[in-house]
């Protein structure tokens, strides 16, 4: 006599169990899981994201200081970058074009801009790209495509402080205008930019004189408090 086995998986079975799906009150804890983890990891991306932008602006800055030197070197004649701390911005300027007595019309005129026309609308466009496009196109002066061109600093970050060694004198300033000069012989004045975030991150771009070499480094606690820079606004 055949016996007919019946192959359905009992109820109670671990097949059964698991094509039953999730309950509501399952995903209503896993839904309060997801925002609890998200609310206690935002402010540390966050604080990640504001260190991004102090980084790069520092960064951005000592590469605009070293294609000055080179550009001083390659053209021999003397560059400067300089710093309108009141804006938060910097840009490349010549000698030949630069006055001391009025630093702020170095930046964006007709008379050493090529690309007033196209970047006047933008000032947080990074110079070294344009930099680089006016070396892919040829042109007799490599630097022509950003001098004047202001780079402005990210967000969150301000330029708290400069100080400068010019003729013998060291000065600190923490507004108006500055810059740093560099000759065709690569010497430089020893000078130093303080870049601060809203997190009171403290860098500083040091350019030496001897060489115009020029390093970033990022401030300890206890070095800011030495220094007794405030709390960004």
């Amino acid at each position: 006599m055949q016996q007919t086995i019946d192959r359905r998986a009992p109820h109670n079975s671990p097949t059964s169990q698991s094509q039953r799906g999730f309950t509501i009150t399952e995903l209503l804890i896993v839904l309060t899981l997801m925002g609890i983890l998200s609310a206690v990891s935002m402010p540390t991306l966050k604080g990640f994201a504001v260190t991004r932008r102090l980084k790069a602006s520092a960064h951005t800055i000592r590469s605009l200081l070293t294609f000055a030197r080179d550009m001083a070197i390659t053209d021999r004649t003397a560059h400067l970058v300089v710093f309108d701390l009141d804006n938060d911005r910097c840009w490349l300027a010549s000698s030949e074009t630069f006055n001391p007595s009025s630093p702020l019309a170095s930046a964006l005129t007709a008379q050493n801009s090529t690309t007033v026309n196209t970047t006047s609308t933008n000032t947080n466009v990074n110079p070294l790209a344009n930099a680089n496009s006016a070396q892919q196109n040829g042109r007799s002066a490599r630097a022509s495509g950003i001098l004047g061109v202001p780079y402005a600093m990210e967000k969150d970050v301000a330029l708290a402080a400069m100080v400068t060694n010019q003729n013998g004198r060291t000065s600190q300033t923490d507004s108006g205008v500055g810059y740093i000069y560099f000759s065709p012989t690569a010497t430089s004045e020893e000078s130093l930019i303080y870049l601060q975030n809203s997190r009171n991150q403290i860098m500083s771009v040091a350019v030496e004189a001897a060489s115009g070499r020029v390093t970033v480094r990022q401030l300890a606690t206890e070095e800011i408090e030495t220094l007794g820079f405030s709390a960004q606004n």
